[in-house]
């Protein structure tokens, strides 16, 4: 639905085209305003997406107005009207991108022919190929925001290695690595910022700066650097080619040689940072090359490594050697890395309860359920996902406040103590089921506020027909956008709200016709319509007959004959 203004400083031609644009089926929200001052006015509150407009006007002429807006809402179509055929005027207003140029003295045929020509190019443009280029320039920018959130996905776990072998990351990774290699993680930490670093750019420069010294040290293989904050970040590291030339007689296995170098300038590449750039860093290492559906084990002893450090934990390096394992504690370790990134999505965001997800709520809390069953006996790594989870439930019901009690079937104190249930696991899934409830009980208070929107608008239509009831006015009073409002009110009803707001004074006008004495043209200005004439057209388009001859036909019914 677009939004629609009338401006012209002659009333009659601006109620006329008003009432006239109201009677199409074209789905416009319109508006009028009595001389360009006026318009701007409104144009100023609001967004308009065509103006139907006079030339010459007192004050403000079109022309004018035409540059506002031009300046203010591009995208809007004019639509100029002229008593006289001046060509002069009529260039001007083409060169200014208005879409037509039309004589007042041309049917109301020709102003609809123009509106409806508006309207397409406004659908046209909302499906031009200038958003898809737009798009594509937005994307080439976005790819090293995307490269990095797709590599400390790798890292964390929350993207499978499977993206790398499906080739799905081909068209954002324009970085050198090799995926059918190996690959050595270092991770680093940025232990203090100086003073005069304060800025989350002058951190962010900082940080590649950084980068560029490990890079300048390291020559000899390739680096891909991941920012994950503004004090931590990440190297993937891989030999070139130039270090399988280097000693080229050497029995020492490729990866051997690039470990041991990698090893040998994190010194450097650490007091290099310090004496230039005056930022301490500490630094874990990887001890040895790594599959890549193997960096998120990785990650997490590096992580776990580089937070233990030595010392008092600054400017360190570790290289953090992963102690012999067999093949079970390797799939436990693994089995609680998946735990840990379900639950990160579960509590990382409110998406799911704030776009009403409850079967995307439900797999995934199930699928949590699952996972965690082989470490119920566990109780670290059971109370951290259990307090992680319930944590963030009872965060989602205090956002409601004190007058959303919890239901009578979900005691928050058996949410918050595990002990108070038979078995963990036991607890665990109270916990799943009051997380349903939450939906529930939230889906609840959605419907009933979503039915008192739409019961508001009917009786306050019913109640004001002789009132302003146009979209803009009705949004008002629910406080909702006037589009959204509208598509809400259809969706609930199966009705549009205009064509309701007819029905109503067309079913008033019938009534006050065969239970009043009032003359026509009073019935007219009770229920809303703009003039008689418009009156007995609207109601004789919904009736079949002219609200006179309605009157009589009742009469007649009424006694007999």
């Amino acid at each position: 639905m677009y939004r629609l203004l009338v401006v012209d400083d002659e009333p009659i031609i601006v109620d006329g085209m008003y009432r006239s644009l109201q009677e199409e089926e074209l789905q416009l929200d319109v508006h009028r305003a009595y001389g360009g001052d006026e318009a701007l006015e409104k144009l100023n509150l609001m967004r308009y997406d065509i103006v139907v407009s006079d030339i010459r006007m007192p004050g403000m002429s079109g022309l004018e107005l035409q540059e506002h807006i031009n300046a203010r809402w591009p995208a809007c179509k004019m639509i100029f009207l002229t008593g006289h055929p001046d060509f002069e005027y009529a260039q001007t207003a083409m060169r200014g991108g208005s879409v037509d140029y039309i004589l007042k003295t041309e049917s109301d045929e020709e102003v609809l022919r123009s509106v409806r020509k508006a309207i397409a190019q406004l659908d046209a443009e909302r499906l031009s190929a200038k958003f898809v280029d737009k798009a594509s320039e937005q994307f080439q920018l976005a790819v090293p925001m995307l490269q990095r959130e797709l590599l400390q996905g790798l890292c964390e776990g929350t993207r499978p290695a499977a993206v790398l072998e499906a080739g799905v990351c081909c068209e954002i990774c324009t970085f050198r690595l090799r995926l059918d290699d190996k690959v050595m993680l270092v991770m680093g930490r940025v232990d203090c910022w100086p003073d005069r670093i304060a800025k989350a750019s002058d951190k962010t420069l900082m940080m590649f700066a950084i980068h560029n010294i490990a890079k300048e040290y390291l020559d000899s293989c390739t680096l891909q650097a991941v920012n994950l904050e503004h004090y931590r970040f990440l190297w993937l590291i891989q030999p070139t080619a130039s270090l399988v030339e280097f000693r080229s007689d050497s029995a020492e296995p490729l990866w051997d040689r690039a470990v041991r170098l990698v090893h040998g300038d994190l010194e450097m590449i650490q007091s290099t940072s310090l004496e230039l750039l005056n930022v301490p860093i500490s630094i874990a290492s990887g001890h040895a090359e790594v599959e890549w559906r193997h960096l998120p084990s990785c990650y997490e002893h590096l992580r776990a490594g580089l937070g233990r450090g030595l010392g008092i934990g600054q400017e360190t390096i570790v290289m953090e050697r992963r102690p012999a394992a067999d093949e079970a504690q390797g799939e436990s370790e693994n089995a609680k890395l998946a735990i840990r990134n379900l639950l990160r999505k579960w509590t990382g965001t409110d998406y799911y309860y704030d776009t009403g997800g409850k079967p995307e709520t439900l797999k995934l809390l199930t699928e949590l359920a699952e996972k965690l069953e082989p470490f119920y006996e566990e109780t670290g790594f059971f109370l951290e996902v259990y307090y992680a989870l319930a944590a963030h439930l009872l965060a989602q019901w205090n956002r409601w406040g004190e007058q959303h009690e919890p239901p009578s079937d979900i005691q928050l104190d058996q949410v918050s103590h595990y002990q108070l249930h038979a078995t963990r696991r036991d607890a665990f899934h109270y916990l799943i089921h009051a997380a349903l409830r939450l939906f529930e009980v939230r889906d609840s208070e959605k419907t009933d506020h979503t039915n008192q929107v739409v019961d508001t608008l009917n009786q306050y239509v019913t109640e004001h027909l002789d009132a302003d009831l146009s979209l803009t006015a009705l949004s008002d009073l629910v406080h909702l956008n006037p589009y959204y409002m509208s598509r809400l009110y259809k969706q609930c009803t199966g009705m549009n709200l205009p064509d309701y707001i007819t029905e109503e004074r067309i079913k008033k006008a019938k009534e006050l016709a065969t239970r009043s004495h009032l003359k026509m043209h009073e019935i007219c200005r009770k229920v809303g319509f703009e003039s008689p004439a418009y009156f007995t057209r609207i109601f004789k388009k919904k009736t079949g007959c002219t609200p006179q001859e309605f009157r009589e036909l009742y009469r007649l019914s009424s006694s007999g004959q």
